[in-house]
């Protein structure tokens, strides 16, 4: 899989630094030539450099791609006034299904006024159940986010524009806490003429392909 923008902006700018530090001759220029020839030849370098006691690391199952910020509000959020299937021309957002469980679980929910976030977005890297992903992610709380903030990053891709939000039919993952307080899995895909939303228990077996894309905490 090539690398997309911002890895190669990563390697450019450890590339850059790479060579400052041997201008400034903080390290040996010879010595940095050989490591960079072994990296190229060595496909698997990285693997055999990180392991531990002759076993290879375990690959991670996130890979990060960036942050968004989300604006704080003064009003309450009143779940069943924003998420209404709506796909008109004047819908402040295109909404084309609610799952069950969705309806069940959080159409009575109200969250208070929102002090704003910075959310971070990953790369699902394999498939992978839902509790590997929250225990990567940091734990519950560092995975939760809100109705809130998902609903402001569906306004700013409304119709199904580009934004941080995959439109191409593949799941943005979002871990909410339902009316009774239990952690749900949240899956945000646009159809074609509008947002679905589809809920999901932890313990779901079915669990995520990989190239799909999950919000959490940035902190």
């Amino acid at each position: 899989m090539g690398a997309n923008t911002a890895q190669k902006a990563r390697l450019l700018d450890l590339t850059t630094g790479m060579l400052e530090l041997t201008r400034d001759e903080k390290r040996d220029i010879e010595q940095v030539c050989s490591m960079l020839q072994i990296i190229k030849d060595d496909p698997d370098f990285a693997k055999r450099l990180l392991a531990k006691n002759g076993e290879p690391v375990t690959e991670l199952l996130l890979e990060p791609v960036g942050t968004i910020a989300v604006s704080a509000t003064a009003e309450r959020f009143v779940a069943k006034d924003k998420f209404m299937i709506d796909t008109g021309r004047k819908a402040l957002v295109k909404i084309s299904y609610l799952g069950d469980n969705f309806t069940e679980w959080f159409l009575g929910k109200t969250e208070g006024p929102f002090a704003g976030s910075t959310l971070r977005y990953s790369n699902l890297r394999k498939d992978s159940l839902d509790v590997p992903i929250v225990s990567e992610l940091g734990g519950e709380e560092k995975a939760e986010t809100t109705l809130a903030e998902i609903y402001t990053l569906m306004e700013l891709q409304r119709d199904g524009r580009v934004g941080v939000l995959l439109n191409n039919g593949y799941a943005n993952i979002f871990y909410v806490r339902g009316g009774v307080l239990v952690l749900r899995a949240v899956s945000v895909l646009w159809g074609g003429d509008g947002w679905n939303l589809i809920a999901y228990p932890l313990g779901n077996p079915r669990g995520w392909d990989a190239g799909r894309q999950v919000f959490s905490r940035n902190s």
